[in-house]
């Protein structure tokens, strides 16, 4: 177990594509908060920040799903699942370590991501000689949710990217799961659809949106996903050819 938790901590940003992944996560997290700071009506109104948060820090959630996939399918790609297994015959431990690094990684994006999103909003509001409140209800739910949603969302990743081996599929049929499928069932059938994974991101991230379950609800519906998701993908693994 150690050793396979050693090899994929040194391999879980040792692509280009990884690094940029977490760039360009952190880059969506500024630019998503701007764009809603700039076209709000009043930054006094409390909405304002709590709709701004939730836009900035729901991309984080996405690209760290993203990169438990991307992190999960690459083995697959680069053709070194055998060599892998040949260091640790043991298929569980590997798995396991893999989700474990994918979720640690998935706080790193959490903590980037809200970091550049309070940052963001603070400059903002410095510039525009308002004021905001670090230590508001909302900023805090808003910074615990997406901490928490992150390595949730990553290790769900790890899940998808081991049952769906290609790479472009695993992480598009991914975006087309959270931006396609789900949308209008969560409008059309809310008391069905506020219950799938990425309802319950959107309700842990703090989304200002009452069809929503709530916070607490949203983390342990995620919760729930990720363990069933990760037993499937570890049944799957451990049955599978490499």
């Amino acid at each position: 177990m150690r050793r396979a938790l050693i090899a994929e901590r040194l391999t879980v940003l040792a692509t280009p594509a990884a690094k940029i992944l977490f760039c360009v996560a952190v880059f969506m997290s500024i630019v998503s908060m701007t764009a809603q700071l700039i076209a709000a009506d009043s930054l006094n109104d409390e909405q304002t920040i709590e709709v701004a948060l939730h836009a900035a820090t729901v991309a984080t959630m996405i690209f760290a799903a993203l990169a438990g996939v991307y992190s999960a399918t690459t083995d697959h790609r680069f053709g070194i699942t055998d060599q892998r297994l040949l260091s640790s015959p043991q298929r569980t431990p590997v798995f396991i370590a893999k989700s474990l690094v994918a979720g640690a990684l998935g706080v790193l994006y959490g903590l980037a991501g809200a970091t550049a999103a309070v940052v963001t909003a603070s400059f903002f509001y410095v510039v525009a000689g308002e004021s905001l409140n670090i230590g508001d209800g909302i900023v805090a739910r808003s910074v615990v949710g997406i901490v928490i949603a992150s390595p949730l969302y990553a290790m769900v990743g790890v899940a998808i990217g081991t049952v769906v081996r290609s790479q472009p599929m695993a992480m598009g049929g991914t975006l087309v799961w959270l931006f396609v499928i789900e949308p209008p069932i969560i409008v059309g059938f809310a008391e069905v659809g506020r219950w799938f994974p990425g309802a319950a991101g959107l309700a842990l991230t703090n989304a200002p949106d009452p069809a929503l379950i709530s916070q607490p609800a949203g983390a342990l519906s995620l919760i729930g996903y990720t363990v069933l998701l990760s037993m499937v993908a570890l049944w799957r693994w451990r049955e599978s050819d490499v």
